[in-house]
């Protein structure tokens, strides 16, 4: 199933993504929803971030840095998150700014100290995220203020639920080339292991989000540079680099 949120003149809706078609729900996605007669195309709405997160938890170096005995974990806003063909707005700063294909989890069972063997009964669905960070010669404050501003985490364009996300290929293009490669395959710490470690610090309510980690090195971006993610069988999440007015 493929959950969309989006916009069509003011009113925002909830649909399911059939073909080029979207049909509105009714209620909420994590509890109990309807499928209404209205249908929209995908051509005629602006589409937005699949989720409003309560908190945005992000996996360090979880395809590379075998040594780790636990996950490495950070924090972004949520005032950071955009949607698909958003724009990634360059901060005003000297710092060179990196981007990262990754696949994120989405929480939709509250729960503390959860057992690995139970994790998947808590992961709602799954989307494409763009963790993007300011690079500080300081690395606490790239993982802190340099993952932190406004627009840097585009997610999306949908979520999706019912598909086994063990093994799905991760692509990532600047321009059209091809920049980062990779499979999910590949974490070191697997999702029923990141929401167990992050359920025994935080309480993990619906709507949480985990960043799972890009499969290679960070890329570098630039003013008028276009990013597309794609991850197997959800989707391709593109935005283009702006400058700040």
């Amino acid at each position: 199933m493929k959950f969309i949120r989006y916009k069509k003149d003011k009113p925002e809706y909830r649909g399911i993504v059939d073909g080029d078609k979207v049909k509105r729900i009714n209620g909420t996605i994590f509890h109990d929803y309807s499928i209404s007669q209205d249908i929209d195309y995908i051509k005629n709405i602006k589409i937005l971030p699949p989720i409003i997160p309560n908190k945005i938890i992000g996996i360090r170096a979880n395809y590379t840095n075998n040594n780790q005995t636990e996950p490495t974990i950070f924090l972004k806003p949520t005032s950071s998150v955009i949607a698909h063909n958003d724009n990634i707005i360059l901060p005003n700063i000297k710092e060179k700014v990196y981007i990262e294909g990754e696949l994120a989890l989405i929480i939709g069972k509250k729960g503390k100290n959860i057992r690995e063997s139970v994790a998947y009964q808590h992961i709602f669905g799954v989307t494409i995220a763009n963790d993007v960070t300011a690079v500080y010669s300081d690395n606490i404050l790239s993982c802190t203020l340099g993952k932190s501003f406004d627009t840097f985490t585009p997610i999306g364009p949908y979520m999706c639920t019912d598909i086994d996300y063990s093994s799905l290929d991760i692509t990532t293009y600047k321009n059209k080339q091809l920049v980062q490669t990779g499979n999910t395959a590949n974490m070191i710490f697997k999702p029923n292991q990141l929401v167990a470690y992050i359920s025994s610090v935080m309480t993990l309510i619906p709507g949480d989000i985990i960043l799972t980690g890009t499969p290679t090195q960070a890329i570098e971006v630039n003013k008028s540079d276009n990013i597309e993610i794609t991850i197997e069988n959800i989707g391709t999440l593109s935005n283009n680099i702006m400058e700040e007015n």
